[in-house]
């Protein structure tokens, strides 16, 4: 899977490819990673499947956590 703009969207920082000639500073460094989102209200373990994104990607109201983090259980 190659990275593109469209795994930007619900990002917080999303605005500057819309708004600036460049887009966003973070793209250009950015990696695709797998991780877990998770809302900021939830209370750890986490039982959620992960989700494919960018290492700069920061969605308003959740944190996004690597899968080998012990608070992240498993799904099958």
């Amino acid at each position: 899977m190659a990275k593109s703009k469209t795994m930007c969207s619900g990002c917080r920082d999303d605005y500057y490819n819309h708004s600036e000639k460049d887009g966003c500073w973070m793209f250009a460094n950015a990696e695709i990673v797998t991780r877990v989102r998770v809302g900021t209200w939830e209370p750890p373990p986490y039982a959620k499947r992960p989700k494919t994104c960018l290492s700069c990607y920061s969605p308003d109201g959740y944190a996004l956590i690597e899968i080998n983090d012990p608070r992240a259980v498993r799904v099958k």
